[in-house]
């Protein structure tokens, strides 16, 4: 069975942390005063610390200057103890900025999954309106902060910028950047404390602010609010040195999550949590679009829940929706196929965070569970690293703390997504977590060497097929795009279709072989022509695997079918032969009628047509093909050019895989009787007409008959024709020369026999 390996590296010096000696996934750190100063005091503390060494893990602090990490650590955690922090953002995949309400700035500097540095900057403290923040943004150019109670934004600018790519200089504090702050008032509810959120988009020269929807209700004493104020998020310009409000919009419904698209950074993307008609709980997911400075809702999607939703989440490409509902349930909407899948969660999904390869989506409850799904709603096991192999569904983190702590935030730890695609073998393995008051710490993934620490589509359905999870890994590639991610798909739909191939067939595994190919052959929305053109001829050439498979499990009827899907005769005669050997009398005739049918067309024609792959009922009927070679090779070395389309497309193209050395000597000898035939009809209508031919002699004496010279220049065109349109490679070189071979001797010149008188 498949399931995460992962450890648990807390960031604290804590001697209350309930971390057994023999929990070997777990990891914090010790003061040196505080270490054990015999074996049997803490039993196997020794040999765990000298594992911990062995694999680069401090297990005590330094505390050098000017870093002083120790000391450094100690104050973060008091300073998570008495205020609360408003932001987690992470800079790079090393380094990470923590503010809290106070105005405190912490940066954090990672190797691996160990802290390398800490740098607390007070330089905000007392410097603000308001030591009530709640929500920031931080860039390399300025900071804007919104505060509860306070209809301001605050706007700190940057007279130098942190572009610098050292470390060092990067967590530098932000006295040396020369700051100068405003404050700009914004529309919304002025005597009432409101959570401001703010979002900014990629290019960074838009931002937006939003707060959840208040009552309507009027006091007597209030006057009505005008609709400026009713509105409940703004869309923010910067101007030279400030902040402008250039648009107010009042959401339909209450927000649950507003944020930029990551490749549209003019429009803005919402998840509002509505009713139906009939009460019945929805979450509609908006699109907003900045159009000369102004916010339009372009477009809704109304998603049906069970329950109120309470967290959302979007993937990397946005073509996803995640929503945890109150009744522990789970929803996913994928956008490209139009469809919503449910899964019931073992815990109460307050947060959802998605891998950003979209592979996997993790769900936590304030209660300190942990919980994984893969991208099809499938959950998957996980367990710390530990001597006994035990996953369970959920992890749970309660057990090591004194007293309860619940999970606030979690997130991958990577790189915000702008335009760039993600790097070329960049490892995605750390999941940073901070509970209430504290501590920090990372959830480390153990991926392993096979995969090479990666943890994307195709590497989860190789480990399901390694395991023999053949569902699972077949509801991932259901999910996937063929449009968006057209090689991770054939891989991974090559992947599981020679799995199946290998056993033997079952009603379960031939829907599974259907379900796999039907992802191109018959997926819920039309592939784009330029996805069919470039992977028609690698898909089709699993139809003809899997139309043997069938033979060789005597599923005529679908082998019947599908070799009508593809067109090629010499399909229609192995189903002929097979069925002679048989005894099915009836299907051998049909398939040798069938197989006639397409002869004639191919010879008339000069082309063998190929019918198109366009009947629905049959296109989920399984094409299985060829092994994977690594990557930058020629992926189909022995692939002869295939048959296939999709319903949208038609497909022309020749056969590979032809007829045997005894069909293709058949098929010679018919040619050469229909030619014999052909003579002789000739040779009687010359002796009963003596003028139908005139025959000439040159200076070699050598016989010239215009008429049967036409004759044959028009057999031999349309066996040569029919030889082209038939792929080389279904010929044995034996039957190649002996056809060649009888068309040369049927154009020979012949010499007219000798007259007597």
């Amino acid at each position: 069975m498949s399931f995460c390996l992962t450890e648990l590296h807390l960031w604290s010096l804590k001697s209350t942390l309930h971390i057994a000696d023999r929990d070997i996934g777990v990891y914090q750190y010790y003061d040196k005063k505080d270490l054990p100063v015999s074996a049997a005091e803490h039993g196997n503390l020794e040999e765990k610390q000298r594992l911990a060494e062995s694999r680069d893990y401090p297990w005590t602090l330094k505390n050098r200057r000017p870093e002083k990490l120790r000391d450094s650590l100690k104050e973060l955690e008091e300073l998570m103890q008495n205020s609360q922090c408003v932001l987690c953002q992470w800079k790079s995949k090393h380094i990470c900025q923590l503010l809290f309400g106070s105005g405190v700035l912490v940066s954090l500097s990672l190797s691996g999954p160990q802290l390398e540095k800490v740098v607390i900057d007070r330089s905000l403290v007392g410097k603000l309106i308001s030591d009530t923040i709640s929500d920031a943004l931080l860039t390399d150019s300025f900071i804007i902060l919104s505060f509860l109670a306070q209809n301001k934004l605050c706007f700190i600018q940057f007279a130098k910028k942190m572009d610098s790519l050292d470390v060092n200089k990067r967590l530098e504090k932000l006295s040396a950047l020369d700051y100068k702050i405003s404050y700009h008032d914004i529309p919304g509810p002025a005597t009432r404390t409101v959570d401001r959120h703010l979002a900014i988009n990629s290019t960074q020269d838009l931002a937006v602010c939003w707060w959840p929807l208040l009552s309507d209700d009027a006091w007597p004493w209030t006057p009505i609010a005008s609709e400026k104020d009713r509105a409940n998020m703004l869309l923010l310009g910067f101007t030279q040195g400030g902040l402008e409000v250039l648009s107010s919009v009042r959401t339909e419904w209450n927000p649950l999550d507003v944020h930029f698209g990551t490749r549209q950074p003019y429009q803005v993307f919402t998840v509002e949590c509505s009713f139906s008609v009939d009460q019945e709980p929805m979450a509609d997911s908006c699109i907003y679009e900045s159009v000369r400075n102004k916010l339009h809702c372009v477009s809704v999607t109304r998603i049906p829940l069970r329950s109120k939703a309470i967290s959302c989440c979007k993937n990397s490409t946005e073509d996803k929706l995640i929503v945890g509902c109150e009744d522990s349930s789970v929803i996913l909407y994928e956008a490209h196929r139009g469809v919503t899948l449910l899964a019931q969660a073992e815990l109460m999904p307050s947060l959802i965070s998605c891998h950003p390869s979209g592979a996997i989506l993790l769900v936590g409850s304030n209660q300190g569970e942990l919980q994984v799904f893969d991208i099809a709603l499938s959950p998957i096991n996980i367990q710390l690293l530990a001597e006994d192999c035990l996953p369970k569904e959920t992890l749970q983190f309660n057990k090591f703390f004194d007293f309860s702590s619940s999970l606030v935030h979690m997130q991958w730890i990577a790189p915000p997504i702008v335009f760039q695609k993600p790097k070329r073998g960049e490892i995605c393995d750390l999941l940073f977590l901070r509970f209430n008051r504290g501590p920090l710490g990372v959830l480390l993934f153990k991926l392993g060497v096979l995969r090479r620490g990666q943890l994307g589509l195709v590497d989860l359905i190789f480990q399901y097929i390694h395991c023999d999870e053949v569902y699972e890994a077949v509801s991932v590639l259901s999910s996937m795009n063929w449009d968006t991610l057209g090689q991770q798909c054939f891989i991974s739909m090559s992947t599981i279709v020679n799995h199946l191939l290998r056993q033997r067939l079952t009603p379960e595994r031939e829907a599974q072989l259907e379900a796999s190919l039907g992802t191109f052959y018959a997926p819920a929305r039309p592939l784009l022509d330029t996805t069919v053109l470039a992977y028609r001829d690698p898909v089709g050439t699993y139809a003809r695997r899997l139309f043997h498979h069938l033979l060789r499990y005597q599923r005529f009827e679908k082998a019947f079918l599908l070799a009508v899907d593809i067109g090629a005769r010499d399909l229609f005669m192995d189903i002929h032969y097979l069925a002679l050997d048989m005894g099915e009398l009836a299907l051998a005739e049909v398939a040798r009628r069938r197989a006639d049918d397409i002869d004639v067309e191919s010879v008339c024609s000069g082309v063998e047509l190929l019918g198109p792959l366009d009947r629905r009922d049959m296109l989920n009927e399984g094409f299985a093909g060829s092994a994977l070679t690594p990557e930058g090779g020629n992926p189909f070395p022995d692939l002869l050019p295939s048959s296939g389309s999709t319903p949208k497309h038609t497909i022309q193209q020749k056969i590979p895989n032809g007829p045997s050395n005894r069909r293709a000597i058949e098929r010679k000898n018919e040619v050469m009787e229909e030619t014999e035939e052909e003579e002789e009809e000739e040779e009687e209508a010359a002796a009963c007409t003596d003028s139908s031919v005139a025959t000439t002699w040159d200076a070699e004496g050598e016989l010239r008959e215009d008429h049967r010279r036409q004759v044959k220049r028009s057999l031999c065109g349309n066996v040569c024709g029919w030889l082209n349109s038939t792929n080389a490679g279904c010929w044995s070189t034996l039957a190649r020369l002996e056809l060649f071979s009888f068309l040369f001797l049927v154009n020979l010149p012949r010499k007219p026999s000798t007259v007597e008188n």
